[in-house]
């Protein structure tokens, strides 16, 4: 390969570098909201688990659902967070494929430099 192409190529592995860099750190943000978002959840069921509440307002929770609210908010957010956790690690491995390609364009580098 010519010194010039092998540049370019370095050039434009970079630029997937910074992609993937920014992908992955674009996920692990969106895994982090999903986290809080989930304790979040967590904090109103212990909220709401009726210690030190009177049977009217129990009573009137349970009638209208909130538990069960809460708890189809937390399964749904513990699915969102699975989904999270694949994008990262897609990510994650993405971004090693491309740290391998420059490794090896930097290698093929060197090899014609000598």
């Amino acid at each position: 390969m010519m010194p010039k192409q092998n540049r370019v190529l370095l050039k434009l592995v970079a630029l997937k570098r910074q992609k993937a860099e920014q992908d992955l750190a674009i996920a692990q943000a969106r895994l982090r909201t999903l986290q809080v978002g989930l304790a979040n959840l967590q904090a109103q069921l212990e909220a709401a688990d009726g210690s030190g509440r009177d049977f009217q307002s129990l009573s009137l929770s349970s009638r209208n659902g909130h538990v069960q609210r809460l708890l189809a908010n937390a399964a749904e957010q513990c699915d969102l967070i699975e989904q999270a956790q694949v994008c990262v690690a897609d990510a994650k491995e993405n971004l090693k494929r491309i740290l391998n390609s420059q490794d090896q364009l930097t290698a093929m580098g060197s090899a014609l430099r000598r």
